[in-house]
């Protein structure tokens, strides 16, 4: 018999949900955060692009969707997009739900003061009075 074939040996893939949403990624060494779009999202990983300068073996810091942010590893990179794998779990449901916004408040509507519009008071200051 032969050898086992290379993805038997993998852990099976958690299941991706196809998604467009933003992350933000900073390296742990510092610099400037930069913006990404998430293309597909399990609870394990994600695929992004605009790669940039990202690199393979890379351990960044993304916030995905309204979630708080989470370490992850970059696991490859081609054709300016990259995997990343999180280094814990995430909800992908609750990463692709809308942030929580109060309703506006209402303004108060104005209201002019038309004075009186019946009886005698109306007629106060016509020109026409007798």
């Amino acid at each position: 018999m032969g050898e086992p074939a290379i993805h038997e040996s993998l852990p099976p893939r958690m299941p991706r949900q196809q998604v467009l949403l933003g992350a933000e990624i900073c390296g742990f060494g510092g610099g400037a955060p930069t913006k990404h779009r998430i293309k597909d999202l399990s609870a394990g990983g994600a695929r992004i692009d605009r790669a940039g300068t990202l690199r393979p073996g890379a351990t960044v810091l993304v916030s995905v969707g309204v979630l708080k942010a989470v370490g992850a590893t970059v696991v490859w990179v081609k054709d300016d997009l990259a995997g990343l794998r999180f280094a814990e779990k995430i909800d992908p449901d609750a990463a692709r739900s809308k942030a929580i916004i109060a309703p506006p408040t209402p303004r108060p509507t104005q209201v002019t003061n038309q004075g009186a519009t019946a009886g005698w008071v109306r007629d106060l200051s016509s020109p026409y009075r007798r």
